[in-house]
């Protein structure tokens, strides 16, 4: 199965990034295309989007519970 997910960058919100290859691997820096700004690497740009989607899972049990 495969996922796509818009991106926006931080510094311009363009949604153009630019990869090192093709195939993405864990350690490739994810840039811009538009303004060059550096994202980070793969494995860091997916911790952060697990972590943001662990906290918007959370959010409607914790209103329940009120």
């Amino acid at each position: 199965m495969t996922v796509q997910v818009e991106l926006p960058c931080p510094k311009c919100k363009s949604t153009k990034m630019k990869f090192e290859r093709p195939e993405i691997r864990e350690t490739d820096v994810i840039s811009c295309a538009a303004c060059g700004h550096n994202l980070g690497t793969m494995a860091s740009i997916r911790e952060r989007m697990n972590k943001a989607y662990q906290q918007l899972k959370q959010r409607p049990a914790a209103r329940k519970l009120q």
